[in-house]
């Protein structure tokens, strides 16, 4: 006869599970939370905070776990029912254990915990394709998971296979009972300590409780304040927002479309850092960009492709993405465009669905102009094969419509893509696995695989500079050429990649903008992807100020100046001056994240003097963040 495992022998199997989790979380804690001594008592405190989170990440496997298993012992005991079981227990509390190691690696890699952003990724066609990731970087993680299961399996069966289910003793009841009052005795004065330094913006604190997976701060300010605790400033480092609805334009447009409406080639390429615009790298750009404006200090309006892209047609901060997507509502800029009666063939080697640009800056394209490649081939090739469908549009076009062409260049995302006659870096890591990696001691090959891609993509916009010229449409043609954000191989931090932080190497881009009738000349001052649109709408006859519709400026008037860009990504935004850098969170919860940083990215000792220099763009900025949007009532 079949015997179901006791509850004693489910508690152990629980038990040493949650030890396997706490192993877990324990590796979140870095040497800098032994930094000062009120951070070795919390660290410490923390202790016990880490093992009872650990059997909080437990619960979505512990609570079904001991229905089924309550369910089963009502029921007649059968091998199925004790398979069921175990299947039941080892594949909750195993998927616990990769949702972990996955949330130390995303922290690892960008700094946050699995959050809105991932959960995006992860839920949005596309989304985990778009990570790029070698097939040896897949079948490791396939094996990693594999091996979590396994040690779930066999926590299984020494805990119920092996054991023989007998009560415990009384004494060990005792002792128990015991250490779970120590337990509870120190997570109390984690608790506090947590409370009385958000009270008092004792930052260290705040700081390292943000390295726990969903760490839920416990706050008290009300309380503090009326025992005389002196109360730090909790407006400063941060910024609450709601958006009520959109006022997007500010006023309705005033459009006088002119005769002849310029075309508009528009090629976006993944990841093309500042310092990628050479001779060596890029020499057909480069020779092109000597006929253009050249912009030398620009700056993506995020530090990954959905804010970036978002802030150049839209010409607004990247917050307004969550209203506009919410709005369902397109970008101004595209629909002058389509009121003028533009013909449209847009390309990616990627899909227009994550980020979801489908719902927002391309809503109301035909589907039928829409034409994706995002399988199948290697990206080098699939960007290839994106300019030869471009190319062949721009020769079947109606010559008496004015055209606008996007690509997105995908060869240049990680892990860099490239055929092997592009080769201008050596030596090259050969096989990039995300997971495998020497990051520190490889990153010069890493990066030598970056410049080799960036080589092939700049091939391909050769080919479709070359055919405007050779088509005699050059002269009517804006041709507009950036990267959606930067890309860092650790020259400022210790993270490789972008959508982590908010320094020069992740949201610097190449940029790279030709007009017809302007004069080629370079703008070595900050410029920004917020300024495209305010840029080309006057060209499309739009008669009203920029301000009214868009967050930049005009690149061609005679008095442009921009004191300084803005980037955003999910939670936070950042004023990015010639001097400082300061990143604000928005609608943060618990843990402060406020940087600020020098012109070299480099953390700033006198933070209030910093800010108070640069009080008045920020308060500017601060206000930009709300004003296409009504208030809430």
């Amino acid at each position: 006869m079949t015997v179901l495992p006791s509850r004693h022998q489910i508690d152990c199997f629980f038990l040493l599970s949650g030890l396997w989790v706490v192993l877990h979380v324990s590796a979140f804690t870095t040497g800098s939370a032994y930094a000062t001594p009120a951070l070795v008592a919390w660290t410490l405190a923390t202790m016990a905070t880490t093992i009872s989170y650990a059997f909080l990440y437990l619960l979505p496997a512990v609570v079904p776990g001991y229905v089924v298993h309550h369910w089963l012992r009502r029921r007649p005991a059968t091998p199925g029912a004790r398979l069921l079981l175990a299947a039941v227990l080892v594949g909750l509390t195993g998927m616990v254990q990769v949702l972990l190691f996955a949330d130390r690696v995303i922290h690892d890699m960008y700094g946050f915990h699995i959050n809105g952003f991932v959960v995006d990724l992860v839920f949005s066609p596309g989304g985990i394709d778009s990570l790029g990731a070698s097939r040896s970087t897949e079948l490791t993680a396939a094996l990693i998971v594999l091996a979590l299961l396994a040690l779930q399996a066999a926590t299984w069966w020494w805990t119920v296979m092996r054991q023989s289910g007998q009560a415990r003793p009384p004494q060990w009841r005792l002792r128990a009972r015991w250490v779970l009052l120590v337990i509870l005795g120190l997570a109390l004065g984690e608790r506090l300590a947590y409370g009385y330094s958000a009270a008092t913006n004792y930052q260290p604190i705040l700081f390292a409780s943000e390295r726990y997976p969903f760490y839920v701060p416990t706050t008290f300010r009300k309380l503090a304040a009326r025992l005389g605790v002196e109360m730090g400033d909790e407006t400063a480092e941060g910024v609450q927002l709601r958006h009520g609805g959109l006022s997007y334009p500010l006023v309705p447009l005033h459009v006088e479309a002119p005769a002849r409406p310029p075309n508009i080639v528009w090629m976006v390429v993944e990841s093309l850092r500042f310092d990628l615009l050479d001779p060596e790298i890029m020499p057909n750009l480069w020779r092109f960009s000597n006929q253009a404006l050249r912009l030398e200090q620009h700056y993506s309006g995020g530090n990954g492709t959905q804010m970036g892209i978002f802030s150049m047609f839209y010409g607004l901060y990247g917050n307004y993405w969550f209203p506009m997507i919410k709005a369902a509502r397109s970008p101004l800029l595209m629909d002058v465009l389509q009121q003028q009666n533009y013909q449209f063939s847009l390309h990616t080697s990627t899909v227009f669905t994550y980020p979801q640009f489908d719902r927002t800056v391309f809503l109301k394209m035909d589907p039928a102009d829409m034409q994706p490649i995002s399988d199948g081939a290697p990206p080098w090739d699939r960007d290839r094969m994106n300019i030869d469908r471009l190319l062949g549009f721009l020769d079947r076009r109606d010559p008496g419509r004015p055209f606008m062409a996007y690509m997105f260049f995908e060869g240049t995302h990680a892990n860099y893509n490239f055929p092997p006659d592009c080769v201008i870096a050596e030596p090259y890591i050969d096989d990039f696995n995300y997971l495998s990696a020497d990051f520190k001691g490889q990153m010069s090959r890493i990066k030598n695989r970056y410049l080799n891609a960036a080589h092939h993509v700049d091939r391909q916009i050769g080919r479709v500079t070359a055919h405007l010229r050779e088509k005699g449409l050059l002269e009517d043609t804006i041709v507009i050429v950036l990267g959606d954000h930067g890309e860092e191989f650790m020259e400022r931090s210790e993270r490789w990649g972008h959508a982590a932080e908010f320094n020069r190497y992740q949201t610097g881009t190449v940029a790279v903008i030709r007009i017809p009738g302007a004069e080629p000349r370079v703008i070595s001052g900050i410029t920004s992807h917020l300024d495209i649109p305010a840029t080309l709408m006057p060209l499309l006859g739009v008669r009203n100020p920029p301000q009214d519709y868009s967050q930049g400026q005009n690149l061609l008037a005679p008095d442009f100046r921009r004191d300084y860009a803005v980037a955003a990504d999910w939670h936070r935004v950042a004023y990015i001056g010639e001097k400082y850098k300061v990143a604000f969170p928005i609608n943060a919860r618990g843990a402060v994240r406020m940087e600020v940083l020098d012109a070299d990215d480099r953390p700033v000792d006198d933070r209030e003097r910093a800010k108070s220099e640069i009080r008045r763009e920020t308060v500017e900025m601060m206000n930009n963040l709300s004003r296409f949007s009504r208030p809430r009532g």
